[in-house]
Parts: structure tokens; C-alpha cells; sequence
């Protein structure tokens, strides 16, 4: 083979590799049940100016539930997510996001149940990962960013979650992981 037909040849194994994911994995679909507990506070140096004493959190340590479910649907996949604890908490009942078709790797959000509800809210799908940003802002004025970011391990997943605040000035990350439940046995607790 000369040197020109093997490079040819693999154009299109590289090429498909670098290409977004379309759609959830089918063996992402199910519910799965974790921990979370607070990993640190992070000011945000690129902010222009930057805050003169930027606040540093000293959130509790204890770990806390986190519950979550994915399904894929005709147009598109519903994440259902409940969180027990800290300023992401959801409300008893969870929130459900639905997203609509996943295009270069990202789904937008299409409807919520949840409250609050966010006000925009994004799915990312990478080859072994998803990530949701949402962004819930308040009455006052306030807002506040959320990243839920969930990369699959052959038991479960470890996860992520950020929140920023709402002068942007810092980043707080809780860590932790879950495993996934066994077919039919529903969503958390309630």
C-alpha cells in the first residue's frame, strides 16, 4: 500500500471519531442514585475587575443525595434530576428538563417542570459524558448558573456539579458519584 493510500484511508475513521455524539447512549437510560459533598470555592480571577475580597464559601461537608434519571424520547431525551442539598437543591418532587434533538453535540432545552424553572437550560454529550447547564434566575433580579456534569463509569458515574453565583465572581464544586439502579426500580424516593 503506498504512503498516499494509507493516509487516504484513514480520513474517515478520524474523521467520524471527532464528530459530535447525536444522541444518549442506551446504556446511559436508567436511574441511578449518589452523594455529593461540597469539594471547594473558586474566585473567579478573570473577571474584570476583580472583586476586591472575593467571598470564599465554607459550605458544609457533609454528603447529601442526588438522584437522577435518563430517558431518550422520539425527539429528543428528558433528564429528571433531584438534588437534597445545598443553594442547587431541587424541590421534593425533582425538576425535569426535556431537551430537544442533540445537533454538533448539544441539546437545547424544550420544557421544564421544576422549581424554579431555568430559564435556558443545555444538554452536552461527549463519547463518555453529559453535562446540563442551566441558568435560574430570581424576582429580584438574581440569578444563579448550574452545571450538573455526569461522566459514566461501568457501575454508575462520577459527578460534578458547579453553581456560580450572581456577580459571576466565583464557582463553588461539589463531587461525588452514583450508581445506577437496577432496571424498574424507579425514580428517588419521595
Amino acid at each position: 500500500m503506498t504512503r498516499r493510500s494509507l493516509l487516504m484511508a484513514a480520513i474517515p475513521f478520524g474523521a467520524s471519531a471527532s464528530r459530535a455524539q447525536s444522541g444518549l447512549w442506551p446504556e446511559w437510560l436508567g436511574s441511578y442514585a449518589g452523594a455529593l459533598r461540597f469539594h471547594r470555592s473558586i474566585p473567579l480571577e478573570d473577571i474584570y475587575p476583580p472583586p476586591a475580597s472575593p467571598r470564599i464559601d465554607r459550605d458544609d461537608g457533609a454528603p447529601f443525595a442526588v438522584y437522577f434519571t435518563l430517558r431518550a424520547e422520539e425527539a429528543g431525551s428528558t433528564m429528571w434530576l433531584r438534588i437534597d442539598g445545598g443553594p442547587m437543591q431541587t424541590a421534593l418532587e425533582g425538576e425535569t428538563l426535556r431537551f430537544g434533538p442533540v445537533l454538533a453535540g448539544v441539546g437545547k432545552l424544550v420544557s421544564a417542570q421544576a422549581r424554579p424553572e431555568p430559564r435556558v437550560a443545555t444538554m452536552t454529550l461527549r463519547p463518555d459524558a453529559l453535562g446540563t447547564e442551566a441558568l435560574f434566575a430570581f424576582a429580584d433580579g438574581s440569578f444563579w448558573r448550574r452545571h450538573f456534569n455526569v461522566r459514566f463509569t461501568p457501575t454508575g458515574a462520577d459527578l460534578i456539579v458547579w453553581v456560580f453565583d450572581a456577580n459571576g465572581t466565583r464557582a463553588r464544586t461539589w463531587r461525588g458519584s452514583a450508581i445506577r439502579l437496577a432496571p424498574y426500580e424507579g425514580r428517588a424516593p419521595t
